[in-house]
């Protein structure tokens, strides 16, 4: 398959196109910063775009079976790229008549709020507020849409090495390697098992 992977330069999004190029799909790598990956691979494909620009995006999806979508807010005040970059990312999708989107969110939105630590709820109420928020308004957007959509809401991310263990959905929700849920962002893109769905995941 033809994947574009958004937020393709941060941590999880560098797993998530070389876990993509693994499974032999034809990979394209999106961000501000992609000049940098251009001799990563020799197969990879890069676009360098802002993903708050709708023109780069839209520009950008065409040709792709799949979307990911790693991005991230870009400090703890920001309080609208997550939601305006998935919102331009959805609009894309439906202009080029791309269905499979796969988003990573934050164990904690929505109905697995119960699934996260106490600890975790007052770091959402107070420090990550305007993060918390965003990825709730990001969620927003992908259910209201048409797409056929997987929200995958990470545990709390480390760099350890991949443990095979993924899918949760159970409480509580704690850790997930990074290599891990690039895996399983990665499954999803032909993988019907939790279309139109929210999934929280960890690896421990």
């Amino acid at each position: 398959m033809r994947v574009i992977v958004f937020g393709a330069t941060g941590k999880t999004g560098m797993h998530a196109w070389r876990k993509a190029l693994q499974q032999g799909h034809q990979v394209t790598a999106f961000g501000r910063s992609v000049d940098r990956l251009s001799e990563a691979d020799p197969e990879l494909r890069t676009f360098k775009g802002d993903v708050l620009d709708l023109s780069d995006v839209t520009e950008a999806v065409s040709g792709h079976d799949a979307v990911i979508v790693c991005i991230g807010s870009t400090n703890l005040k920001d309080k609208a790229t997550l939601s305006a970059g998935t919102r331009n990312i959805v609009d894309a999708m439906v202009q080029h008549e791309i269905e499979r989107l796969v988003v990573v969110s934050a164990a904690g939105v929505g109905e697995s709020w119960k699934q996260i630590s106490l600890l975790a709820r007052v770091l959402f109420r107070t420090l990550l507020r305007n993060v918390f928020a965003d990825h709730q308004a990001q969620e927003a957007i992908v259910r209201q849409s048409a797409l056929d959509w997987t929200i995958v809401r990470a545990a709390v991310l480390n760099d350890r090495p991949a443990t095979g263990h993924a899918p949760s959905n159970s409480s509580p929700a704690k850790r997930i390697s990074r290599e891990d849920l690039a895996d399983f962002l990665v499954d999803q893109v032909s993988d019907s098992a939790y279309n139109r769905q929210a999934i929280s995941v960890a690896s421990s």
